[in-house]
């Protein structure tokens, strides 16, 4: 059972009830990413997630901080993303007062201490680094770019290595207090709990916090007139390819369509890019396509690692398929199957209290609104062929492709020959 909690000073409280459960899994949503930030302190809110992790008033340390959920068996994380920061922990039922307990303890209580600050800030620049050094990821924060140009959308989370070797310690302290109130943050709870005992938990966490309106953010303008081409020559043994979309946010009518469309396309061993990219041509061991939504936008991409040698023949081969679903309405057993996939993997994913504790949270933070699994599951069933084939017609256009690619390539005009001579 869902039930929904809002305080006065703004925080709202997610409780879904699983008393069949033996778990607990508790979250903490901040309206704070990559997509709020300006170049000057890009990569601000990921490193905020990393620090509060490194101490509190009443745990001093990270030790203390992960003894305390491993210590009952649990397990806790932390994770960045371009609209949100979340944090996280999943521990046995009677432990759930104690999951939200070190949760509030690091989000309303760290010490923020010079020495961790600065320690951290090594450890992000490593993983900027690391990044960076492997070709599989780097392609990624590449196509953004394209996709996004000169826009926080189009930033890499992490932020680069001046601009977290620039934040001071005052820097960061101004952002999360700008960031880190009532208003802005969504509890989460789902497993073995009552909604009782969880509002009474967080109440007496969060009062007396006061809440403070929203920030705004830029919003985007993908009106691209491309194709839009960046590739990074790079002797390595495979070669990365990301072609990317911009497509629809997360309340558009046709975003069950396209769910559907990414389904067809690249989700899985029996999609369209699987079987012809890789089982029947073998120019691949790894391809496939991921839809994401945001508030205003979102982006359909299609990755694939490829032999250099097959690189033209893999990029030929993905655009074929692009322009065949644009150009074809798919068979109504292919529709059927998908929707099949398509909801059976959401009912999967939804067994575990987990899941269910961020599909909340995240809905909530990011809409206002948690838009019921019933209530997908009607829309994705309404979709027809004709649906897909729409959607496929306005967002699968030459002059909308965003491809990145990183590897032994002989350069821009050769990736640039394969589109110019593809039907896409």
């Amino acid at each position: 059972m869902l039930s929904i909690k809002s305080m006065e000073n703004g925080l709202r409280v997610v409780t879904y009830e699983m008393p069949q459960m033996r778990s607990a899994s508790c979250s903490i949503w901040i309206g704070a990413g990559a997509r709020y930030e300006t170049p000057e302190i890009g990569g601000i809110s990921h490193f905020i997630e990393h620090i509060l992790f490194k101490g509190t008033k009443r745990r001093k340390d990270n030790l203390e901080i992960s003894q305390a959920i491993e210590g009952v068996g649990g397990s806790i994380n932390g994770f960045t993303d371009k609209e949100v920061t979340c944090y996280l922990v999943k521990v046995p039922s009677d432990e759930f007062l104690l999951g939200i307990d070190v949760l509030a303890d690091i989000v309303l209580d760290s010490l923020f201490q010079e020495e961790s600050v600065e320690r951290e800030r090594g450890v992000i620049i490593e993983e900027i680094k690391m990044v960076r050094d492997r070709p599989d990821s780097w392609v990624h924060v590449i196509l953004e770019d394209l996709v996004w140009p000169d826009h926080p959308m189009g930033r890499s989370t992490a932020g680069t290595e001046d601009s977290v070797a620039a934040m001071s310690r005052q820097t960061i302290l101004d952002y999360f207090n700008s960031f880190y109130h009532p208003g802005n943050i969504v509890v989460s709870v789902a497993g073995n709990v009552s909604q009782e005992e969880v509002t009474r938990a967080v109440v007496g966490f969060f009062q007396g916090r006061e809440g403070r309106d929203k920030k705004t953010f830029l919003q985007t303008d993908t009106k691209i007139q491309g194709p839009s081409v960046r590739v990074e020559n790079r002797d390595t043994k495979q070669a990365n390819v990301a072609l990317g979309f911009p497509a629809y946010d997360r309340l558009h009518p046709q975003r069950y369509a396209l769910e559907l469309l990414n389904v067809v396309l690249g989700w899985g061993m029996s999609s369209r890019l699987f079987q012809e990219v890789r089982v029947k041509r073998g120019l691949a061991y790894s391809v496939g396509s991921q839809y994401s939504s945001y508030l205003d936008t979102g982006i359909l991409r299609v990755y694939a690692g490829v032999d250099p040698e097959k690189g033209r023949d893999a990029v030929t081969v993905i655009l074929e398929q692009l322009a065949r679903i644009r150009e074809e309405s798919i068979a109504d057993n292919e529709l059927r199957m998908a929707k099949d996939f398509y909801k059976g993997s959401l009912s999967l994913r939804l067994e575990d209290t987990l899941s269910l504790a961020l599909r909340n949270g995240e809905h909530m933070v990011l809409s206002g609104k948690i838009i019921s699994v019933e209530e997908v599951l009607e829309r994705i069933e309404a979709v027809t062929c004709e649906d897909i084939r729409n959607v496929a017609g306005d967002l699968l256009k030459k002059e909308k492709l965003s491809l990145a690619a990183v590897g032994p390539f002989e350069g821009y005009d050769e990736v640039m020959g394969v589109i110019d001579s593809s039907v896409l």
